[in-house]
């Protein structure tokens, strides 16, 4: 199935918000993957537009678009979503763009025909109007938001037979310009809406691609062309017809538009209307907001709201405010009084009744429901046994602990997504850290108060965490290191410290956490350790000094008996040389008497 959306995994931070502001829960958390579910999802945009790290993105290249522009062989046809005079600026209005500027605008981008949407808006409530006059539909509810459609055929597929059987404007609009222009004519749907992009791709019998608002002003601010002395002597207006149907984008503008077109063909009160909000025994009513609608639908299926004809909207203020209007435009409010005006002005209604029937079909999201033992068992791994321990705090995304458990069996969400439970974790294994360490801990603030002292500190220092809170840093140990750290930013590791008045000796590491503004102080007791390194050092001196004497008696040693085979050698050389002289003489005396 094709996604229109996109997730960058790496600015994707966990935080849970597009979940939480999705209707349907159509976003799966599993493996620390984050996807949005084409098959569930109703394609409302709000995931896009609350993503505060701009994660999620539309998928549709404008490239195919920019290339028929440029081709002087393709005919290619603008249908102006009539939002566009709310978010852009309407005739009329003091800072406005007006519909020459824009008309000449788009021109210049290279569309062949300019329109406005509300030409297919105007036969759609034509049609409208006539199913409220046939009154055969038990309840009428509008399909013109793609959006609302497929939240019904996926979500409410009871409700389905009570789908008005009639496209959306934007497809009337291309089919009546096809049909004029020629099927060859390729026809682009420009407007702030992210489900008409997938409309219009299983339509292309009536369309041909979205150029989404975000997309146009980018193009048109790229290349200057709503700059206002560009429109200076254009007289060139829009092609084709418009209507009052430009009323369309604000809340209630298809009734609005229904009772205009009654009133002028003078069927009002042939038909029972009022201005009070009824017609041929339909009761009017208008809900914008996915949450809102989801509401009423949820009404009309169990049999409270009676015969009603709904205008259904997914966006909260309408069109004027859908999800693929530029933040620098969004302006709601002024946008619906914008579109006022320029619906008041817009000339009378002249249909060329294009073929508008459509069927729609349910296509209910399945998905299994666990059953309670199953159900129980999952909240119980996240420490909630039983009912009293659910928070049903939403912080997940999933409005309740239940809903919750059935996204994990559905294989949606992962277990540990429950902020509250992943908390009392992270706070019971800091109590213990603190609690079993053998290490001093103290944290102080930039006052160099003491804001944590762990249970070894206290029975070292003889205090309670109540006493020590609060409390000088001074009054324990000498605070200088802590005041350099926040001074600098730069941690202090393993420094061998004295505290003297306990008689201690502290291997410090000191580690300042920015955030908090505090610096957290490690303390290691090696006073021992460091009794017994003196120790050791002291018998390796003793050790040294008494091979010294050792050595040196050895050396005396060695002094006297080297003095004293000098003296014997002497005497044994001044014998020898007697013995040789006397041997000698003997010699010399014999040999005279032979």
């Amino acid at each position: 199935m094709t996604a229109y959306i996109s997730v960058k995994k790496a600015n994707c931070k966990n935080c849970y918000k597009c979940l939480k502001h999705c209707a349907v829960k159509s976003i799966s958390y599993i493996a620390d993957r984050v996807e949005v579910l084409a098959d569930q999802c109703v394609l409302c945009g709000k995931c896009i537009n609350v993503c505060p790290q701009g994660a999620k993105t539309v998928v549709n290249d404008p490239a195919r678009i920019l290339e028929w522009l440029r081709d002087p062989q393709t005919r290619v046809a603008a249908s102006l979503a009539p939002a566009w005079a709310g978010v852009f600026g309407g005739d009329g209005d003091a800072d406005h763009v007006s519909s020459v500027q824009m008309a000449e605008a788009l021109r210049e981008l290279g569309f062949d025909t300019v329109e406005e949407t509300a030409a297919g808006a105007a036969e759609v409530t034509a049609r409208y109007r006539e199913l409220l006059e046939e009154g055969t539909m038990p309840s009428v509810l509008t399909t013109c938001c793609p959006t609302v459609n497929l939240l019904i055929e996926r979500y409410y597929p009871e409700l389905v037979p009570l789908m008005a059987p009639v496209i959306s404007p934007a497809l009337a609009h291309g089919r009546m310009l096809k049909k004029r222009l020629g099927e060859d004519t390729r026809v682009v749907f420009i407007g702030p809406c992210l489900s008409k992009i997938r409309e219009i791709d299983e339509h292309p019998e009536s369309a041909d691609a979205v150029l989404t608002f975000r997309q146009l002003d980018a193009l048109l601010r790229d290349r200057g062309l709503l700059e206002k002395e560009k429109a200076v002597g254009k007289e060139t207006a829009m092609d084709g017809a418009s209507s009052f149907s430009r009323i369309y984008p604000v809340p209630e503008g298809i009734v609005r538009d229904i009772r205009h077109q009654a009133t002028v063909a003078g069927a009002m009160e042939a038909a029972g209307g009022d201005f009070a909000g009824r017609y041929n025994g339909y009761d009017f009513i208008s809900v914008c907001g996915l949450e809102n609608v989801m509401a009423f639908l949820t009404e009309l299926r169990d049999g409270h709201c009676g015969q009603v004809f709904a205008e259904l909207n997914s966006c909260s203020g309408g069109c004027v405010n859908g999800p693929l209007i530029p933040d620098s435009r969004r302006a709601p409010y002024r946008s619906h009084l914008r579109v006022e005006r320029y619906a008041a002005q817009a000339p009378a209604f002249v249909s060329e009744r294009p073929e508008l029937t459509w069927r729609f079909e349910a296509e209910p999201v399945q998905e299994d429901m666990p059953d309670e033992k199953t159900i129980r068992r999952i909240l119980s791994e996240i420490g909630k046994p039983t009912p009293d321990r659910e928070l049903n705090c939403g912080s997940c995304g999933y409005p309740t602990c239940r809903d919750k458990a059935i996204a994990v069996y559905r294989g949606k969400a992962e277990l540990y997504m429950c902020l509250p439970y992943i908390n009392d974790i992270s706070q019971s294994l800091s109590s213990v850290t603190l609690a079993a360490t053998p290490n001093y801990i103290i944290a102080v603030d930039r006052e160099l108060r003491i804001v944590e002292f762990n249970l070894a500190a206290q029975k070292r220092f003889g205090v309670s965490r109540q006493e020590a809170v609060g409390s000088e840093l001074y009054e324990y140990m000498d605070p200088s290191d802590f005041e350099h750290v926040f001074l600098t930013g730069r941690d202090i590791h393993e420094k061998k410290v004295r505290i003297e008045s306990q008689g201690l000796i502290v291997e410090q590491s000191l580690i300042y956490m920015l955030e908090q503004n505090i610096v957290i102080g490690f303390l290691k007791d090696i006073t021992q350790e460091e009794k017994e390194r003196e120790e050791k050092h002291q018998a390796r001196l003793e050790a040294a000094e008494m091979a010294q004497k050792v050595i040196e008696k050895q050396m005396i040693a060695a002094q006297e008996i080297a003095s004293l085979l000098g003296e014997t050698t002497a005497e044994t050389k001044v014998t020898l040389n007697n013995l040789k002289k006397q041997i000698m003489s003997e010699e010399e005396g014999l040999a005279s008497r032979s």
